[in-house]
């Protein structure tokens, strides 16, 4: 099963199999996280996270730096592996089928995973293959057509950001694991990225993404603080204000 069978509505249909599942999504959620934990050393990182999250949904992680919110995505997405618990992604188990990072996930780490040496476009087709790179939706959501031509090198963080996303999406994966998408980008591309979420989300998938933005945060459909390893579910609005109080 690869990715153009699992996603709901993104560029495909889900296989016949995805979709018995996806029919009561209280059953089978397109994320669940099952009590992962993570320890370095001595230093307990993340301690039993469980999450159910669904499609279409945007769903943020925020915390104090250091709070684990990159490591619990880069173990969702297959970088890391938990001390210990697991993950399964609309009812594939991690740990038993490695294949399931490859086929649905998306993502996008808080260092953007660029070659500065080649250009723009030269990029996107490592991921994308040799086609028609200007023709991908990415490219177009994204504004990315003025500068395919240049150098990664020469480019400014917005647009180094907004190219790693769009790297991201090669294979239209129904979840995006995204950490800190806004970093390094002005106000109108902030809200181009927003309203890619947006449209990804309205489509079936899922957005896993952390974030200090209060405008990121207005986005969410779910919220969780991450404090002392522990995720709690919080609500926006209390989160913005701790976030302005500089408590966040």
């Amino acid at each position: 099963m690869d990715r153009n069978e699992i996603q709901v509505n993104i560029g495909s249909t889900l296989s016949d199999e995805d979709n018995k599942m996806q029919t009561n999504n209280e059953a089978v959620p397109g994320i669940r996280i099952s009590g992962i934990s993570r320890r370095f050393g001595r230093k307990q990182v993340l301690r039993d996270i469980n999450m159910d999250i669904y499609p279409g949904t945007i769903v943020g992680i925020t915390g104090m730096n250091g709070s684990g919110k990159s490591t619990l995505l880069s173990i969702l997405a297959g970088v890391q592996k938990p001390t210990s618990g697991t993950c399964s992604f609309y009812g594939r188990d991690m740990s038993a089928d490695r294949s399931v990072f490859s086929s649905m996930i998306g993502y996008v780490p808080q260092e953007d995973p660029l070659i500065e040496e080649l250009t723009a476009a030269e990029n996107l087709m490592l991921w994308y293959g040799t086609g028609a790179v200007r023709k991908q939706d990415a490219v177009q959501s994204l504004q990315l057509e003025s500068f395919l031509r240049e150098r990664v090198s020469r480019l400014s963080g917005g647009m180094k950001r907004r190219l790693s996303i769009a790297c991201a999406l090669a294979g239209n994966p129904p979840i995006l694991l995204m950490d800190e998408p806004s970093a390094s980008l002005d106000l109108h591309q902030k809200e181009l990225v927003r309203m890619f979420m947006m449209q990804h989300a309205a489509k079936g998938g899922i957005i896993l993404l952390s974030t200090h933005d209060k405008d990121d945060i207005m986005c969410c459909t779910e919220l969780y603080y991450l404090q002392e390893g522990i995720a709690v579910r919080k609500n926006a609005e209390e989160t913005v204000r701790c976030l302005m109080e500089g408590r966040i």
